[in-house]
């Protein structure tokens, strides 16, 4: 498993934060969270809730990174999947600067941009643009100075996605899609009908579409659909 810097949600080559590592081990098993965020409301005379869909949650990755500076593992894995081969001279890895290095990859600042960086992780047929959003260090076995010589690191990573890829799998002017839009300072119906639809016409209908008394008073933090038109 490689891990590589990236300095925005580009991942361009010439974007590169100039840090990558790979792993001593690769995780046993890792696990990718998909979600999605819905709304409830309950319709007159219901005695449920009616639950609607807003958006889909943001992909998560979690797996379990290991550091080793025992000796018995060696770097790069071999033919033994990991397992340094009896009788060959083995230096072992230093734990705390693989930890730093590692964090370099992941968490640091960097200082072109002052923000933690993207990360993307390349693993047989995983690709995964993400940044970290946790990471727990677990320390595991120590010299007699207290020197760590094993640690595991729990890391979840936050899917990315840039402007341009979320165009391309979903079109928000879809016209068979109802869409939510919170009402700002200074909204007017007919306005918003204008950049839904293309025509401010069709601001009476949206307004029986949401019950609105007054569609003249709207109120900011309101929730207004605006559904699809027969063509």
């Amino acid at each position: 498993m490689k891990l590589i810097g990236y300095k925005d949600n580009s991942f361009a080559e010439n974007k590169k934060s100039g840090y990558t590592c790979e792993a001593l081990i690769n995780p046993e098993t890792y696990s990718l969270t998909y979600g999605t965020e819905t709304n409830s409301k309950t319709g007159q005379g219901s005695s449920e809730d009616i639950i609607g869909f807003n958006k889909r949650s943001p992909q998560t990755l979690t797996f379990k990174f290991i550091f080793d500076g025992s000796g018995v593992i060696k770097k790069g894995g071999g033919v033994l999947s990991g397992l340094a081969i009896p009788g060959l001279p083995n230096k072992p890895e230093n734990v705390a600067q693989n930890i730093a290095d590692f964090k370099k990859v992941v968490y640091d600042y960097i200082s072109d941009t002052h923000e933690p960086p993207y990360i993307q992780i390349q693993w047989g047929v995983l690709i995964y643009n993400c940044r970290l959003t946790r990471m727990t260090i677990n320390f595991k076995l120590f010299k007699p100075d207290g020197t760590p010589l094993r640690a595991e690191a729990d890391c979840t990573f936050q899917g990315v996605i840039n402007e341009e890829q979320l165009t391309a799998i979903k079109n928000p002017l879809s016209p068979d899609l109802t869409h939510i839009k919170t009402i700002k300072e200074g909204d007017t119906l007919p306005l918003l009908c204008f950049l839904e639809y293309g025509d401010s016409k069709y601001y009476y209908q949206v307004a029986r579409f949401n019950k609105l008394t007054d569609f003249k008073k709207l109120k900011p933090g309101m929730k207004i659909a605006f559904p699809p038109i027969a063509k």
